[in-house]
């Protein structure tokens, strides 16, 4: 399986009120993102790695604001993700 490295953060958004929120932590780690499974499947390891407080969660792509289908794996919405798969490549 092909695998992608990807940097990741959260936005803690559960506060409507708050305009300043800022992505956390400050420098991104890295975290392979397998283009075959489903990201349902991944989702909890990226959760896991960020200690994001929220239960919650989806994957947005920042580069273009994306919200990515949590159902199918990155290689099934590569049609949606052109200027992702610039960047990583």
């Amino acid at each position: 399986m092909a695998s992608i490295v990807c940097r990741v953060q959260f936005l803690e958004d559960s506060d409507p009120f708050i305009c300043t929120n800022f992505p956390e932590p400050r420098r991104p780690p890295p975290a392979n993102v397998e283009e075959n499974l489903p990201l349902s499947e991944q989702i909890s390891g990226i959760h896991s790695l960020l200690h994001a407080p929220l239960k919650d969660c989806t994957l947005q792509v920042s580069t273009n604001g994306y919200y990515l289908d949590l159902d199918s794996s990155l290689s099934e919405q590569r049609d949606d993700l052109e200027s992702f798969y610039e960047d990583v490549t």
